[in-house]
């Protein structure tokens, strides 16, 4: 974060200071103050300090964020002054007593506000967080990003001895975890848990059992229907936050008779992929593990030469493009997109700020998750008609909510619209771009943003999580950079290898420059690079980016220090399959077994759709609320009920739902996928909710009062 420096330092005069100095041992104790912070507003620091053997120790508290218990190291506190790091973060205080105010005044300096920000701490502790009765446990759920994936959430909630309620949250498959949540709060059934660190919030009703909260997980513009259950399967994931962890450990990749039964278990027992393989990277060479099959049914086995569809690794390709490029004197890091955009095109800004080529890259940009288009009826649909005049069109009428490079965004968009200019200003398209200063020199031959005939057939089959065949879907131009490359494992180990050092390529310079670039990511739990995300698990740092498609998902990840690396590819979505595997054999994360994945519902194909007249259709028609903002109208056109989303303010595509007999319907999602919904009816025949059965979970909607 970036923080003001709103106040003045007051003036200390020395001989007052002098006379009146706090002693050392008057450093023990709770301090306690207030900053201002231009992304989160007023900070409230805690700082406990400790007499100990040779000096001091203490732990620091950002009682707004949520952000506990960080060791506080080298501590000076002799005469009037005091002096402290912070075991994490980097940050430093240093202050001198002021006795007229009794409070040390000083700075706070950290790698976001190196200038150093004015800070003053009094005596006292902060009051204890609010008792929130009812809401212990670990609560699950899944996010539909839709050709990104399913991401997986884990709220911790735990009430303390004295009675204080705090939490965190891990997202297993960006392998982190910890980050801290700001306020827990219930009003009878309504449940707001608030995360000042990712921007996000979620707000939900609880049920009469109080074994699920369903609501909205909000995050920057994205508002994504979700539903928490107490307990489930979920693993946690390695911490790459702030609070102190365990001792770092030695962790070796485990060898090929293990993996292969990881990828047995996964396929046969599990159902959660169809062809998965693993390939491993170190000192002592390659090795790829595969099982399974290209499609079901297909005689086939899946190896090293097999294609996927790797996804959002595509984002390191064009960052190592970007850092290459820079490096060349042929752009700068910090030079405004605009300046590589056709002339008069109008780009967002914000604070007399314009949005540079790193911000893209890092995604803190402050674009939004992707280009929005209710005007279509698929998601595969919306991905192909992306084109520059769309980017173009949605850049200027587009209103950043803060400033660039203050936070953290993950953006398809913006990294689309990095391959924009960049392949303008190389005068190529992206294809030609991707090959000439990346494929090319290192040789990955079967690494490819459009399919060739040749390579067609080495293109492994996408499933769905119940591995029902999904068709590969073309991105369109504006945001082809964020997504569309294809690879196979041989080629992901040649890049990987080429990261650590293993093969010379003149594309090193750049590979190593990309991870100088260190932005907070999501919370702080982990850090932004250029494309590539950082952990900094107990086994050691992890430069790691993962992928999902309809269809497919995919990861990449290695250790600098070891120069262990891995890649994983599946040619089934859902929340597990390549990270959490990817992330067991680079970092010792657990990977419990999991339960067979349930089978798939009944094809609607084979449930023959039924005409529906008018005057049936009378009892659905209404409006339908799932969370505090978003919504469902449910109409009738041209002979089929029609199904329109609405969250927050803005309406989604018109859909059309088929009518299979009873209160049965089914209808194409807007994020790709056929659900299925279900109505219930009130004694006078009126529908008075329904069940909308999703990938991410089933929702009840109740129909709202008068509509």
């Amino acid at each position: 974060m970036r923080l003001r420096t709103p106040l003045a330092a007051l003036a200390v005069v020395a001989a007052l200071a002098a006379a009146t100095a706090v002693h050392a041992e008057e450093a023990a104790g709770a301090w306690t103050g207030v900053m201002k912070s231009a992304t989160f507003g007023d900070l409230t620091f805690a700082v406990r300090l400790y007499k100990a053997a040779g000096g001091y120790e203490g732990e620091f508290d950002d009682v707004t964020l949520g952000v506990r218990n960080i060791p506080v190291r080298n501590v000076a506190a002799t005469g009037e002054r005091l002096a402290f790091d912070l075991a994490s973060g980097g940050a430093h205080y240093e202050a001198t007593w002021d006795a007229a105010a009794n409070m040390w005044v000083g700075t706070w300096k950290s790698p976001t506000s190196p200038a150093g920000i004015p800070l003053r701490l009094a005596h006292g502790a902060p009051p204890p967080p609010p008792h929130v009765e009812g809401l212990d446990g670990d609560w699950q759920g899944v996010l539909n990003f839709g050709p990104t994936g399913l991401l997986r959430l884990v709220f911790h909630i735990h009430t303390r001895p004295d009675g204080a309620t705090t939490a965190t949250i891990d997202s297993p498959d960006q392998g982190a975890a910890g980050a801290p949540v700001s306020a827990i709060r219930r009003h009878g059934h309504e449940v707001e848990i608030e995360a000042l660190t990712l921007h996000a919030q979620m707000v939900g009703e609880l049920s009469d059992d109080g074994a699920r909260i369903q609501g909205e997980f909000v995050q920057g513009q994205a508002i994504l229907p979700t539903v928490l259950t107490r307990g489930g399967d979920l693993p946690s994931a390695p911490s790459g936050g702030a609070s102190a962890g365990p001792a770092a450990t030695v962790w070796r990749m485990p060898d090929d008779a293990t993996v292969r039964q990881i990828l047995v278990r996964r396929i046969d027992t599990e159902r959660r992929g169809v062809g998965i393989v693993v390939g491993m990277i170190s000192p002592a060479g390659r090795r790829v593990v595969a099982y399974g099959a290209p499609d079901i049914g297909d005689p086939r086995r899946v190896d090293g030469e097999t294609l996927f569809e790797i996804g959002s690794i595509s984002k390191t390709f064009i960052a190592l493009v970007l850092q290459d490029m820079a490096l060349k004197g042929e752009v700068g890091l910090d030079d405004p997109v605009a300046k590589y955009l056709p002339p008069g095109t109008k780009v967002p800004s914000h604070g007399g700020k314009a949005i540079t080529l790193r911000e893209l890259a890092t995604h803190t940009a402050g674009l939004p998750h992707d280009i929005p288009n209710p005007n279509v009826k698929r998601m595969d649909e919306m991905l192909d008609n992306m084109t520059e005049a769309r980017l173009y069109s949605f850049l200027a009428a587009y209103e950043l909510p803060r400033d660039p490079g203050e936070a953290w965004d993950y953006s398809n968009l913006g990294v689309g619209l990095l391959g924009v200019a960049l392949s303008r200003r190389a005068g190529t398209d992206l294809d030609t771009l991707i090959h000439q200063r990346v494929t090319g020199p290192l040789g990955m031959i079967s690494t490819v943003l459009t399919m060739t005939p040749q390579l067609q057939p080495r293109l492994a089959v996408g499933h769905d999580a119940f591995m029902r065949p999904e068709p590969p879907i073309e991105i369109g131009p504006a945001e082809r950079a964020a997504g569309q490359i294809r690879s196979s494992a041989d080629d992901m180990l040649t890049y990987l290898a080429a990261e650590m050092g293993y093969t010379q390529t003149p594309l090193k310079p750049a590979m190593d420059a990309m991870l100088a670039t260190e932005r907070p990511g999501m919370g702080g739990v982990f850090k932004q690079a250029l494309g590539w995300m950082i952990l900094d698990p107990p086994s050691g740092r992890i430069v790691t980016h993962s992928g999902g498609t309809f269809g497919q998902r995919a990861f990449a990840a290695f250790n600098p220090k070891t120069r262990e690396g891995v890649v994983v590819l599946s040619n089934a979505e859902g929340a597990t399959g390549a990270d959490d595997i990817g992330l067991h054999i680079i970092s010792g994360t657990p990977l419990p077994a999991l339960p067979p994945a349930p089978a798939a519902p009944v094809e609607d194909a084979q449930r023959p759709e039924l005409a529906l007249g008018a005057e049936a259709a009378k009892p659905y028609i209404g409006r339908y609320r799932l969370s505090r903002s978003v919504f469902m109208t449910i109409g009738y056109e041209s002979g089929h009920l029609t199904v329109t989303a609405e969250a927050g303010g803005h309406k989604g595509p018109v859909l059309p739902a088929a009518w299979h007999g009873g209160t049965d319907f089914s209808a194409p999602a807007s994020s790709g996928d056929m659900v299925r919904f279900a109505f219930q009816l009130n004694p006078e025949g009126q529908a008075s909710a329904f069940t909308w059965r999703g990938r991410s979970g089933d929702f009840l909607l109740r129909r709202v009062e008068g509509a």
